[in-house]
C-alpha cells in the first residue's frame, strides 16, 4: 500500500531521490502535517504582510478602555462635533525563531525508502505543530494573567456529573458543564468588548473523554445549545482546564519568516540535511475573546 505522505514510483510519481531534490515539496508535506494538528487557529488569525522590525506593536482592547471617555452629542447646525478620546493599552509581540533539522541518508535515496522519509517528515511536522501551539497557548495565558481577564471556576468536575438515572441522583443543571459555558459567555458580554459568541472549545483529551462519557450521543446537542461548533484537544492543555474562545479573534499570528525548508549536502556522512524553521510572533490584541475554565477535572 502506497504511503499517503510521500509519492511513490507508481504512476510516474516522485521517488525519494526526486523529493530530496525539491525541498519546497518537503516543506509542503511538513506544513500539511503540522496544519492538520494545530490548535493555534482557535485563538489567532493570520496577519497580512511580513512582520518587520523584530515584532508586532499592537493595541490591546480591554474593559475600561473599550469606550471613549466622552460621549457623542447632538450637533446643532453649524456646530462642531465634540472631541472625545480614550485610553489605549499597547504591547509588543517579539518574534522567535523555531526550527529543527532532519537527515536523509544516501542509502535511503538509493533504496527509495519512502517509509523512512515519511517518518522523518512526520516527526518534523509533529514537532513544529507542538512548538507553535505551545507558544500560542503560552501567549494566551500570559495575556489573560497580565490583563486580569476573568475566568470561570467549574461548578463541579465534569467526570462527577450524572445525567442519567434516578432523579435524586442527577446533578443539578447549575452544576453541569453548560453552566460553565454560559458563564464564560456572560463574562464576555459584561466586558462589552464586541466579542461574539464563544464558539470554540479547547481542552485536554481526558476532559473530552469525560464530557463524551457524561453526555454520550447527546453531546452534539449540548454543545450546539452552548453555541460551540468546534472542539479541539491538545495535551498541551493541562488536565482540568479548558479554553472557550471566539475563533480567531483573540489575536494575530504574524511571521518574520514563514515556514521554510532548506537543504544542504554533507558528503562526510553521505547524506542530505533539511532544516525547517519559522519565525512567528503572537499578538494577543483581544484577550477578552478567551475565557479559561478551571476545576473541570483533576490534574493527575
Amino acid at each position: 500500500m502506497a504511503n499517503p505522505l510521500v509519492p511513490s514510483l507508481v504512476d510516474s510519481q516522485l521517488t525519494v531521490k526526486q523529493m530530496v531534490n525539491y525541498p519546497t515539496k518537503i516543506n509542503d508535506v511538513i506544513a500539511k502535517i503540522a496544519a492538520e494538528q494545530l490548535v493555534t487557529d482557535l485563538f489567532f488569525s493570520g496577519s497580512a504582510g511580513k512582520v518587520e522590525g523584530g515584532g508586532i506593536h499592537f493595541t490591546v482592547l480591554l474593559k475600561g478602555s473599550n469606550f471613549q471617555t466622552g460621549d457623542v452629542e447632538l450637533r446643532a447646525p453649524g456646530a462642531e462635533y465634540p472631541v472625545v478620546s480614550g485610553d489605549l493599552t499597547t504591547d509588543l509581540a517579539v518574534v522567535a525563531d523555531y526550527g529543527s533539522k532532519m537527515q536523509v541518508l544516501d542509502e535511503e535515496q538509493d533504496r527509495n525508502d519512502r517509509l523512512a522519509l515519511s517518518a522523518k517528515m512526520t516527526q518534523a511536522g509533529n514537532t513544529l505543530a507542538r512548538k507553535i501551539d505551545e507558544r500560542a497557548i503560552a501567549a494566551i495565558d500570559a495575556a489573560l494573567a497580565k490583563h486580569s481577564i476573568a475566568g470561570v471556576t467549574a461548578a463541579s468536575q465534569w467526570a462527577d456529573v450524572i445525567t442519567v438515572g434516578p432523579e435524586a441522583n442527577l446533578t443539578p443543571n447549575n452544576e453541569r458543564p453548560p453552566r460553565d459555558f454560559a458563564q464564560a459567555n456572560l463574562l464576555t458580554r459584561l466586558d462589552e468588548l464586541g466579542v461574539g459568541k464563544l464558539n470554540a472549545l479547547l481542552l485536554n483529551p481526558w476532559q473530552e473523554f469525560e464530557l463524551t462519557s457524561v453526555y454520550g450521543e447527546s453531546l452534539d446537542g449540548v454543545l450546539k445549545a452552548a453555541g460551540i461548533d468546534t472542539v479541539k484537544t491538545s495535551t498541551l492543555v493541562p488536565r482540568g482546564t479548558a479554553y472557550m474562545v471566539e475563533k480567531g479573534k483573540a489575536g494575530k499570528l504574524g511571521f518574520e519568516r514563514p515556514l521554510n525548508t532548506e537543504k544542504y549536502d554533507d558528503r562526510a556522512t553521505r547524506s542530505t540535511w533539511f532544516q525547517s524553521f519559522a519565525v512567528p510572533a503572537f499578538a494577543v490584541n483581544k484577550p477578552g475573546a478567551v475565557r479559561k475554565i478551571t476545576g473541570i477535572g483533576t490534574g493527575a
